[in-house]
């Protein structure tokens, strides 16, 4: 039985403390070509450089041919895995063909003099991404599309099993670009090689990909065929705007494609959303509930907090306190009177203390006034009361009808359900 070429088991992984990756796992299969899609910022780059080593995982375990990514010796990594990143930094003038040179090092002897395989392997690699006549030239003096295919060629120069591409392709025109897929689709085809290809264009991706991996905030949150994955109502949510997708009629190949038309029905929505939030952990929420087309409120918040910047930014209404105070008894009837006026509460992953506990106890008071309630998962590890009250509210909420939401799509998939359904049928 063949082996897996890239496997994530339960990976979560970031930066010093701050976890970007969380608990992602998927199977790339030898010889597969797939594309790692969703939008900026969700993780993409994070999961290749954990793939490549690069990063340890916080937990979990990321598999490179059955084996732990970490306990393969350089070396012989990569023999297995090359990396095309997004751009890559040449610190001395070292020429075109230094540079490509570059990526036979690993199978180099001890005195680094390249054989005859090694300078093979070289010239093919820079006759295939068209990048031979540029060999004297200096790395620097080259235009964004040129280093993007010398750092292409000095991948291919790896020989390795898989290529990873981390948006590699973006900076290329139109024509170099079409080469670079054929010569990836072709070492896929005849060398069996595997790829995994970050993209943002969805269309693109779908003529050329076995499978797709879509990401969002972190999560993976759907893995299978192009027509699997490209469903409008998925994509919508997780890119925050309207997306058709239809069959070419001459290719068969998916499309997809903005409308505009439905984007702008959205907007008239008239629904309004309270958000509970504190130490920054309602930005992004705010800024996607107002692409949504969604009113906003928020609070109680301290006047120091970033997200009572952020709303001060976003024009959004807002109960604020002192800084250092507790929450006073006009802060918080303000706040009722913001959740009644909304059609629904969301509830961020805040960390609970004493001093905003009181934002919780509002959030059940809207759940008995009738009112739609979203609550972040994950409650017990942002507990720092006595007694765990903070947990002890949540679990009461959850029985009594509030909705648990992890990942950003998730929860902008439940507020269409509950709320533009009813807007729908007015």
């Amino acid at each position: 039985m063949e082996q897996n070429a890239l496997t994530f088991r339960n990976v979560s992984s970031g930066y010093k403390h701050r976890k970007v990756l969380d608990n992602v796992s998927f199977t790339i299969g030898t010889g597969e070509f797939v594309s790692l899609i969703g939008p900026n910022g969700c993780g993409k780059s994070t999961l290749l450089k954990t793939a490549a080593a690069l990063l340890k995982p916080l937990s979990g375990v990321a598999e490179l041919f059955g084996r732990d990514v970490h306990c393969i010796k350089p070396a012989l990594r990569a023999s297995l895995l090359g990396v095309v990143p997004q751009k890559i930094e040449s610190p001395m003038a070292f020429t075109v063909g230094q540079i490509v040179m570059n990526g036979r090092i690993s199978s180099m002897g001890r005195w680094g003099i390249p054989s005859s395989l090694d300078q093979d392997l070289v010239e093919r690699s820079m006759i295939y991404t068209d990048v031979l006549g540029l060999r004297e030239r200096y790395f620097t003096e080259l235009s964004g599309g040129e280093q993007q295919r010398v750092a292409l060629a000095m991948v291919l120069a790896q020989d390795p099993k898989i290529i990873m591409l981390d948006e590699s392709i973006s900076h290329l025109d139109i024509n170099h670009r079409q080469e670079v897929l054929q010569i990836l689709m072709n070492l896929n085809r005849e060398k069996q090689m595997t790829i995994l290809l970050v993209s943002h264009d969805l269309t693109l991706s779908a003529s050329i990909s076995d499978r797709f991996l879509l990401m969002d905030s972190g999560k993976l949150i759907k893995t299978g065929t192009p027509a699997e994955v490209l469903q409008p109502r998925v994509l919508s949510t997780v890119y925050n705007c309207n997306l058709r997708v239809q069959q070419d009629p001459y290719t068969g190949y998916l499309q997809v494609s903005g409308a505009v038309d439905s984007l702008h029905r959205r907007k008239k929505l008239n629904r309004s959303i309270h958000v509970i939030a504190g130490g920054g952990c309602g930005i992004e929420l705010y800024r996607r509930l107002l692409i949504e087309g969604y009113e906003v409120t928020t609070g109680v918040l301290n006047r120091l907090d970033s997200d009572a910047e952020a709303a001060r930014a976003l024009n959004i209404k807002a109960v604020l306190e002192q800084p250092f105070s507790p929450v006073g008894n006009d802060a918080i009837a303000e706040a009722l009177q913001m959740i009644d006026n909304a059609d629904a509460v969301i509830l961020s992953q805040v960390p609970f203390g004493s001093g905003n506990l009181v934002n919780l106890e509002l959030a059940s008071k809207a759940l008995k006034r009738g009112k739609t309630v979203l609550l972040a998962k994950g409650i017990a590890d942002r507990d720092y009361t006595d007694g765990r009250a903070a947990l002890k509210l949540v679990t009461g909420l959850l029985k009594d009808g509030a909705l648990g939401w992890e990942s950003m799509q998730e929860l902008m998939l439940q507020l269409s359900n509950t709320l533009t359904t009813d807007f729908d049928d007015q």
